[in-house]
């Protein structure tokens, strides 16, 4: 039979709680609604919580790999390219060197001759003045002097007798004192020599200036065509001398004083002018220097006071480098076999004229020059760089050794080539570059 249970049979297994708003005690009001016994609970805003992001760790390893690897090879192929442009071949070359001792006397000619020293002469001129006081005048009648070249285009030789006529292009006669006989024309080269003129008639207009030409009337009044076209002359320095007139006199003593002080400063000045106005690639000797003082008309500056100038022409052979050089191996070197040589540096050497009167005449009229060279130079011998480097464009860096061989003048060579992987020399000629160094015993 079945048993009925009451609800108030049933009882929980925990007596219920009772939620306690507050200590007072509830207040017998109207039943409410749930939601009005409930009070309203203020919002309260909740914290923001970062989400959390959950990855590949095996994925992620592998794209650092990857990007790292590729960041790696930029890098090395950056730094190959940067290396190629900035790389060089840098080629050094230690030429053939000797350096006798020179003590010898030589003598050296103004033209080309075989197995001789030749020269070119340079002229250098100056002019200057100064005021000294006056005592009085005098009258002068002078005739002005000089040298002349006189020149021959066509062949074989030509006699001129002593006092033949040269005329200037204004009309100005200037007589040879001499006979002299015209070298002929060589392979083209027009035969030239030197002769002292003297003007017919006194005066300073015949002071003609340098480079002025002249030819020989008598052979035109004479027929001789030919001869008039093929023959010439030309003054290199000016003539001088020339005086009509009355000149002031001056104390011997006071004149002598200021021209010395004139020649010593015209002589500075000069030598100050032989290295920049020598011509490149030439040697010019200070010990080769000759010097010749012109006195100029004086004229008058003042009460009592006198303007005298000073004129100063400087001559010197220069010699050309490699001429030199080669010379003086051939006569000092022992194993010289040819070949063009340089004097290093060539205030090695000291320079003497055999006859003291040279430093002070006008050299350019002589034939040839004796001097004694007395030094230790060194020879350096020579070599065509830029043939070389056309020779080596884009071979294997170990065919310099070979490529050397064909060139005398150099005793040995060094290559340095960047980046070090390269094996080859550029294939551009000009971007090998040219390094000399000289080795000299200790």
């Amino acid at each position: 039979m079945n048993q009925k249970w009451n609800l108030q049979d049933i009882r929980p297994a925990e007596p219920r709680k009772r939620r306690v708003l507050s200590d007072q005690r509830l207040p017998t009001s109207p039943i409410r609604t749930m939601a009005e016994d409930t009070p309203e609970e203020p919002m309260v805003e909740r914290e923001q919580i970062p989400s959390i992001r959950i990855e590949n760790g095996t994925k992620r390893g592998q794209k650092r790999l990857v990007f790292a690897g590729i960041l790696g090879i930029i890098l090395i192929v950056g730094a190959l390219v940067l290396s190629a442009l900035l790389g060089k071949t840098e080629l050094t070359i230690y030429p053939k060197i000797n350096q006798p001792n020179i003590s010898s006397e030589f003598t050296a000619y103004p033209d080309k001759r075989d197995n001789a020293l030749s020269y070119e002469i340079v002229t250098l001129e100056s002019t200057s003045e100064s005021q000294v006081k006056a005592s009085g005048q005098i009258e002068v009648k002078e005739k002005a002097t000089g040298k002349i070249e006189i020149i021959k285009t066509t062949e074989g030789a030509e006699r001129i007798i002593a006092n033949t006529r040269f005329r200037s292009p204004d009309g100005k006669v200037f007589r040879i004192k001499e006979a002299i006989i015209v070298p002929g024309a060589i392979n083209g080269l027009p035969g030239t020599i030197q002769a002292d003129v003297t003007a017919d008639d006194v005066g300073d207009s015949y002071n003609l200036a340098a480079g002025t030409r002249f030819d020989v009337p008598g052979f035109q009044e004479g027929g001789l065509d030919d001869l008039y076209k093929a023959i010439y002359a030309e003054n290199r320095s000016a003539f001088t001398g020339g005086i009509s007139g009355p000149q002031y006199k001056i104390d011997e003593a006071e004149l002598s004083t200021a021209r010395q002080a004139l020649q010593i400063k015209l002589r500075d000045e000069l030598l100050k002018r032989v290295e920049s106005e020598k011509p490149s690639g030439f040697i010019a000797f200070t010990g080769a220097v000759a010097i010749t003082y012109n006195q100029l008309p004086a004229v008058e500056y003042g009460k009592d006071l006198v303007t005298i100038k000073e004129q100063a022409i400087l001559q010197i052979p220069t010699f050309k480098q490699q001429d030199l050089g080669s010379f003086l191996a051939k006569e000092a070197v022992a194993s010289y076999s040819g070949g063009a040589v340089r004097i290093d540096d060539p205030s090695a050497l000291t320079f003497a004229y055999t006859s003291a009167t040279s430093s002070n005449s006008v050299i350019a009229n002589e034939p040839s020059l004796t001097f004694k060279l007395t030094g230790k130079p060194l020879l350096v011998w020579e070599y065509d760089a830029k043939k070389l480097t056309k020779d080596l464009a884009g071979l294997p860096k170990t065919s310099i050794n070979n490529a050397i061989s064909a060139y005398p003048g150099i005793e040995g060579a060094k290559v340095s080539i960047t980046p070090f992987w390269k094996r080859s020399f550029p294939e551009s000629a000009d971007d090998i570059i040219v390094v000399e160094e000289i080795k000299q015993d200790e």
